[in-house]
């Protein structure tokens, strides 16, 4: 009986105590909520926002919310915010009129604890970084005439891939296509961007790969920062700590591996490079638009294994 009264008065201490601190972080925060021109929102409910108004099929839940408080309304799930559109007009006012204004991405989850948070290329604000990296992209990094100088190692990956199916056909055994296909893909994409094998290895490549892996595994549990968040700083379910020694681990090699690349002599022109010969070519280049930092390096291979 006492261990249960002890339990209730510890959970009616947190809630309170949760309560209270968002009701102080609302309070502090209401100057700069007061120049902003939301649109109608529908009665939300503590923590959890509009989730118990939405169904199991979002769009009729959606429709549903717009006849009551029109095309254009905000939804909180959680801690998070977003803007729901129900009419083509508005729709179209936002992707042409307004594109600009509505270009640069949200940050969810665990962005926080993310080492290249300002370098990440896919989720980067719209802006001159952005479009430097599209840019390189598109001349140099993903280029066709890039991309054909490899045209040797995808037929060779599919060869190898061949050989592996057919030898468990004739071994009798049975094939694990999904993993087949996984290791050819992640081969084809570690020899693009290091000139070197990663699944059914055993170096930095295939280290690299699995501790992106373990990275992005973290990065989409859910977070309670998007649930509760003032509080996501305590860190409760510990997958930002996590994350942060696996980051940690994931530069100090691509670090190294880096500096074991600087001190090689540099390819020359018409070789083949890849796609980290490219972005320490750019990173040494002092006539580049836009000076890229080890972090820009770093961030866009995690994005090329992901």
């Amino acid at each position: 009986m006492d261990l249960q009264l002890n339990t209730n008065l510890i959970l009616i201490t947190f809630f309170v105590f949760v309560f209270v601190l968002n009701a102080f972080f609302k309070w502090f925060s209401k100057d700069s909520k007061a120049s902003l021109k939301l649109p109608q929102s529908p009665p939300a409910l503590p923590f959890i926002g509009h989730l118990h108004l939405i169904g199991k099929v979002l769009p009729v839940s959606f429709q549903s919310l717009a006849r009551k408080f029109g095309p254009l309304m905000e939804i909180r799930v959680g801690a998070s915010k977003c803007v729901v559109v129900s009419s083509s007009s508005v729709a179209r006012e936002i992707f042409k009129e307004q594109e600009l204004n509505f270009s640069s991405r949200p940050e969810f989850g665990s962005a926080e604890y993310f080492k290249y948070r300002g370098s990440r290329f896919v989720l980067a604000q719209y802006g001159d970084y952005w479009r430097f990296m599209k840019k390189l992209c598109m001349t140099k990094l993903l280029a066709v005439p890039q991309l054909e100088k490899f045209a040797d190692i995808r037929e060779e990956e599919k060869l190898k891939l061949v050989e592996s199916v057919a030898n468990c056909c004739r071994e009798g055994k049975p094939c694990d296509l999904s993993s087949l296909f996984l290791t050819y893909t992640n081969n084809i994409i570690c020899r693009m961007a290091m000139s070197t094998r990663c699944s059914g290895t055993d170096n930095e490549a295939e280290e690299i790969r699995k501790l992106v892996e373990t990275c992005l595994e973290l990065a989409g549990k859910v977070s309670v920062g998007d649930v509760l968040g003032p509080l996501k700083v305590l860190d409760f379910s510990g997958n930002g700590k996590k994350l942060v020694a696996v980051m940690e681990i994931y530069d100090l090699l691509v670090e190294k591996i880096m500096k074991e690349r600087e001190a090689k002599e540099v390819k020359k022109e018409g070789t083949r490079k890849d796609i980290l010969d490219i972005l320490l070519e750019t990173y040494r280049d002092p006539a580049a638009e836009m000076k890229l930092t080890r972090n820009d390096m770093k961030s866009f291979l995690l994005v090329c294994f992901l």
